[in-house]
């Protein structure tokens, strides 16, 4: 399942994903995506993954590669924000899908990874 938070932030678009993601759930990130970038400018991209299991399947995991291709010019840059050290290896791995700058920061430092990611807009 994933949640938006930060709704009200034009400068930053923030979601949270805990367990596994489904199919169904990338799909309603995709067409969050989509509508939350219809306003001016790039906005920063913040991701939670701190309670981030994994994929409900192949399907997902292809869904969770479509949007990321079709989203690949559309932040200037995405903050990652999980528990796990392999996260910061993942977010190296996941630069080569997108042209905006990617960090991955550590659970406590969640509000600087907010910050970071609103700045270059």
């Amino acid at each position: 399942m994933f949640k938006e938070i930060m709704e009200n932030d034009d400068a930053v678009i923030a979601l949270i994903c805990e367990g596994k993601l489904s199919q169904d759930d990338l799909k309603r990130m995709h067409a969050l995506l989509h509508d939350r970038l219809s306003a001016k400018g790039k906005p920063g991209l913040l991701v939670h993954l701190e309670g981030f299991e994994g994929y409900e399947g192949a399907a997902a995991m292809l869904e969770d590669l479509k949007m990321d291709i079709s989203h690949r010019n559309d932040f200037n840059r995405i903050a990652v924000v999980g528990e796990r050290k392999w996260m910061e290896w993942g977010t190296r791995l996941a630069q080569f899908l997108t042209s905006g700058e990617m960090r991955w920061f550590d659970v406590k430092d969640a509000d600087q990874a907010a910050e970071w990611a609103r700045v270059a807009r």
